[in-house]
């Protein structure tokens, strides 16, 4: 078969990762993802020590691999991960970048984001303007709506942010590009009001939301689901687990990729600039405790959002400048 190299891969290899010819590569897959896994393959030829690794193909976010796979983690100098499912809230990730992995989480991604998309952005030209957000996202409290009628409120004091620039080029750090963003943890039990999810839910069983979904949350917890077909269909998923701890808030995400559009993929979707998300489940990423065995983000649009009484966000569009660019 010919091979096809794709300068999106050269920009995961070469520029989200800054790979060098001495780098330990392994790339972990899955059989529905393979296609992606094979680009990445091909487009690293010239890096001699690269090696690719597939199991079986798992059922939700969050998901621990199998034992063989976490530990070839461990041996790895960069590790890209074109899975179905997200293995980012894992052990076994987490395991690997203390051991010095540079991790990037290539899950759900398609092969139209081969050629087109948040993939094709100039990461280093985003950066600026993440970190700015990232130091504006940091205080007591946030207090987050939107015109459709989302109001919702959080403790986030002593929380630090974490800024997702699409990419991962210093020992331990992980990326999931194309998703750039900046993200903080609501402090445990504070998190509260009514959230209108009208963007996306990256699910194989959800995906771009036509009916908004009304959640309401009362100390950090989702305590009501209701809406259209896919508020049920939501509800039945996080059911499914029987464990109280998925229903938890921690994570609230804001995109910050002008090159993404919501598409119903995971990692295209929570780095689309103009949108909010909020986090459900596992929240360890994010300087939280609650362990539970998914991570699920509810993806919604025109946001505005305040940081101790400061607008950084209104209607989507960020209110500040960096760099002289106006995102």
């Amino acid at each position: 078969m010919a091979k096809k190299i794709y300068k999106t891969c050269e920009n995961l290899i070469n520029v989200c990762a800054q790979c060098k010819k001495t780098d330990k590569i392994l790339i972990v897959t899955d059989p529905d993802s393979l296609y992606i896994a094979q680009a990445l393959w091909d487009a690293a030829e010239d890096y001699p020590n690269r090696s690719l690794i597939m199991m079986p193909t798992q059922t939700m976010h969050g998901q621990e691999p199998t034992a063989l796979v976490a530990a070839a983690m461990m041996q790895a100098d960069v590790i890209f991960r074109p899975t179905k499912f997200s293995i980012s809230s894992t052990e076994a990730k987490r395991n690997a970048c203390k051991n010095g992995a540079r991790d990037l989480n290539c899950s759900d991604y398609d092969a139209r984001m081969l050629e087109s998309g948040g993939l094709c952005v100039d990461f280093k030209a985003q950066e600026e303007t993440v970190s700015k957000m990232g130091v504006l996202m940091e205080g007591d409290s946030v207090v987050i709506s939107s015109p459709i009628g989302t109001h919702f409120t959080a403790n986030i004091a002593g929380r630090k942010s974490f800024p997702q620039y699409g990419r991962s080029i210093v020992p331990g750090q992980t990326s999931s590009p194309p998703d750039i963003e900046c993200a903080i943890g609501a402090n445990a039990g504070t998190a509260n009001g009514v959230v209108f999810i009208n963007g996306s839910i990256p699910h194989p069983m959800l995906g771009l939301i036509k009916e908004p979904i009304r959640l309401e949350i009362k100390d950090s917890r989702v305590v009501d689901i209701s809406g259209g077909k896919q508020a049920k269909v939501l509800s039945d998923i996080l059911s499914g687990y029987n464990d109280p701890k998925v229903y938890h808030v921690g994570e609230i995400g804001v995109g910050m990729n002008p090159a993404c559009e919501l598409t119903g993929r995971m990692l295209e979707d929570e780095g689309c600039y103009g949108t909010m998300h909020f986090g459900v489940g596992d929240d360890r990423t994010f300087g939280g405790t609650n362990s539970c065995p998914v991570h699920l983000d509810l993806v919604f649009k025109n946001p505005t959002m305040a940081v101790n009484g400061n607008i950084i966000l209104k209607d989507g569009k960020l209110t500040f400048k960096t760099g002289g660019n106006l995102l």
